[in-house]
């Protein structure tokens, strides 16, 4: 199995080149195109866990209810894209920490992966995004989108992220949600809300633009239905 993100900016998908017998797993409605010797299916579960219970969790998280299994009777490849314009980014687990993804990051992974909706709890409902992040543990590729461009950062000690900003963070951090500025006021008279403050050591990866905003910004300028 090899993964290659394809094109740079806007416009990133990834190439999944499967050798005969291996398989692939997406959310359902990623694939762009397949060649003939891949067969597809559909189902709700990853890697044995979760079904229709963490399909309706993925769903409430902004991530899909299905996923779609790529499995190749011959050397064959898929390529895969996000629904939001911007780049992706193939993460690598070791089998040891997890990773965490926000709602709407996820895109796929690898066939050893499984994947979990885990309750943010009261941090979510303050956050402004997602009640749920989506968990993936084992050992092999996943690939996460970002809206705009997408950046690794090696967090050592204490780093702070605007919430809507957040794609994944290996769940060796530990993060608390807070006020942007000294003072509630000093936060929304600067425009800022609430940022994600992490603590630890780990890898976090964030986007450039916030989809949240994009779509306050759009909606108003929609003509009415």
């Amino acid at each position: 199995m090899r993964l290659q993100v394809l094109g740079k900016g806007a416009f990133s998908r990834v190439r999944v080149e499967l050798n005969p017998g291996e398989t692939f797993i997406s959310e359902a409605g990623k694939m762009v195109r397949q060649s003939a010797g891949i067969d597809m299916d559909v189902t709700t579960k990853s890697r044995g866990k979760g079904g229709l219970l963490g399909a309706m969790k993925r769903l409430v998280g902004g991530d899909s209810f299905f996923l779609a299994t790529y499995r190749a009777r011959g050397t064959g490849e898929v390529v895969l894209a996000p629904d939001l314009i911007g780049e992706v980014a193939v993460l690598q687990l070791d089998g040891g920490s997890a990773w965490m993804c926000s709602g709407g990051s996820f895109v796929a992974q690898g066939p050893e992966i499984g994947i979990e909706a885990r309750w943010q709890g009261a941090k979510g409902l303050f956050s402004g995004e997602s009640l749920f992040f989506l968990e993936a543990t084992g050992r092999g590729p996943i690939v996460v989108s970002a809206f705009g461009a997408v950046r690794e950062i090696a967090v050592d000690g204490e780093y702070i992220v605007d919430t809507g900003h957040v794609v994944a963070f290996e769940n060796s951090l530990q993060y608390d949600i807070t006020k942007a500025g000294s003072s509630w006021l000093h936060s929304f008279l600067a425009g800022e809300g609430l940022v994600m403050k992490f603590r630890g050591h780990g890898r976090l990866v964030v986007q450039s633009h916030n989809p949240t905003a994009f779509g306050r910004f759009l909606g108003p300028k929609l003509p009415p239905r």
